[in-house]
């Protein structure tokens, strides 16, 4: 054998003749094997005046006077002045300058090496075995990825999951012991899902968001509607809490575009230093929150006994499974007695009855905070009997029966009754105007049959009626 099998280096024979000459020609054959460069291996015409050292790797249509004789794939190297050609072997690497990366040759071409300038890798393990299904694998206390400021890049950075189909998954798994526990993304459908579970077996969809509509599922299934959620079995279907012990106050508003502050529309809060629930709706012409509904417990000095307290309301407390609202019970409608201090007395006190009606205490507060933001005491005066009073002697007179009547005949509608004009048959009339209107009716009448009936005395005194 006279040459070595892999890069065919001439071997020194025994008693040979000029020793310099083989040991010179393996030297330059070292030289431009070991930490190999080539120039290119696009350049297809044989360079004209090339330097000692200067090598290419042939491409396919190589040409010149020792080019055309070259195979291609193999390495023309210039040498002494004249190129020689080396067969390119298996595991040969050598750096491109022209591209400024690596190759190697697998025996029948030449290729990137994996991993250097974007060549694919098979798989890839960072402190880590990778494997079939899991191609990259990387065991760290922490991963880090991070916009490109040296290229430089556009300062984002996002990480893409893919997947071939709609019934497919791409999603991200966290697991405790390789065991699943929690997963998020496109699990086997186009719509996002957070999953959980105890063990890795049995799976919870926590959270669906549609894909179509942005529509939120808390424990669902596909959601019905923006926000749908659904409380299995006897659970709680969600909890407003806060940790502000100060306030103890929790809120949220229920906003509209349709509004013409184009704002919140209702606002909740549940207030822990007052013990109630209260809903406020935005008044845009007022630009003011207003006309407030209240739930409150029993405790505390401000309790109502448990019951509901619409707008701010006369007369307190109206006992437990009330409804303290205005509509019910402003005005005292059930004091009409003023009817009779007419007839037996002549006359109306308008300030003893006026004293009878509480005023009313205007209490608004800031539906966050609970501060309070208006406190005015609205003083009220005993309107029906006023406007009783005001026929007293007229030609309408209530408690004479041909003023009652003459009323009735004219105007048709009783004294105390609203007309058909005045009537508004969409909004109605608070039921305590109703009870104070009908009471002051029959206490009217009350009078007028005792008028008749003292008539009827007087006719049987005379002897012109016998009673029967």
């Amino acid at each position: 054998m006279e040459q070595s099998p892999r890069l065919s280096l001439s071997y020194l024979a025994p008693s040979q003749a000029q020793k310099h000459v083989t040991v010179n020609e393996t030297f330059r054959r070292l030289d431009q094997l070991v930490q190999s460069t080539v120039l290119s291996r696009t350049v297809s015409a044989e360079p004209g005046a090339p330097s000692d050292g200067d090598a290419y790797i042939l491409p396919a249509g190589a040409s010149g006077a020792a080019w055309e004789g070259f195979a291609e794939g193999n390495i023309a190297a210039c040498q002494d002045g004249a190129w020689v050609e080396i067969a390119a072997r298996e595991g040969l690497r050598v750096w491109v300058a022209d591209e400024d990366r690596l190759i190697a040759c697998d025996g029948a071409a030449w290729a990137g090496i994996a991993g250097e300038s974007g060549e694919s890798a098979e798989k890839f393990g960072v402190n880590a075995t990778a494997d079939a299904t899991n191609r990259l694998a990387v065991k760290s206390d922490a991963v880090l990825f991070s916009h490109d400021d040296v290229t430089p890049g556009n300062d984002d950075c996002q990480v893409k999951i893919n997947k071939a189909a709609a019934g497919d998954t791409a999603s991200l798994l966290f697991q405790t012991g390789y065991s699943g526990r929690a997963e998020f993304g496109l699990a086997g459908d186009d719509n996002f899902h957070i999953k959980v579970s105890p063990d890795g077996s049995g799976w919870t969809e926590a959270i669906w968001i549609d894909r179509d509509n942005g529509d939120i599922g808390l424990g669902t299934g596909a959601p019905g509607k923006k926000l749908h959620i659904l409380s299995p079995d006897n659970n709680d279907g969600f909890i407003l809490e806060t940790t502000n012990t100060a306030s103890g106050r929790v809120g949220f508003d229920l906003k509209t575009a349709q509004t013409a502050n184009a704002g919140d529309f209702f606002r909740f809060n549940f207030r822990g230093d007052i013990p109630d629930v209260v809903l406020t709706a935005w008044d845009a012409s007022a630009a003011a929150w207003t006309g407030w509904l209240t739930f409150r417990y029993v405790g505390g000095e401000t309790d109502i006994g448990g019951s509901v307290m619409v707008g701010n309301p006369t007369g307190g407390h109206k006992g437990a499974g009330a409804i303290n609202a205005q509509a019910v019970y402003d005005d005292n409608a059930l004091l009409t007695c003023y009817v009779f201090d007419q007839a037996l007395d002549g006359a109306v006190d308008a300030g003893k009855w006026d004293a009878k009606v509480p005023d009313r205490r205007i209490v608004a507060r800031n539906p966050e905070t609970g501060e309070v933001t208006r406190d005015e005491t609205e003083v009220r005066t005993h309107e029906p009997l006023r406007k009783f009073t005001a026929r007293i002697g007229g030609s309408h007179d209530p408690l004479t029966l041909d003023g009652y009547a003459r009323h009735w005949k004219e105007k048709r509608h009783l004294t105390s009754m609203p007309n058909e004009a005045a009537f508004d048959p969409e909004k109605g009339m608070a039921a305590g105007a109703w009870i104070q209107r009908l009471v002051e009716t029959v206490e009217i009448q009350a009078v007028l049959i005792e008028q008749l009936n003292q008539r009827v005395k007087a006719q049987e005194a005379s002897g012109v009626v016998t009673r029967v």
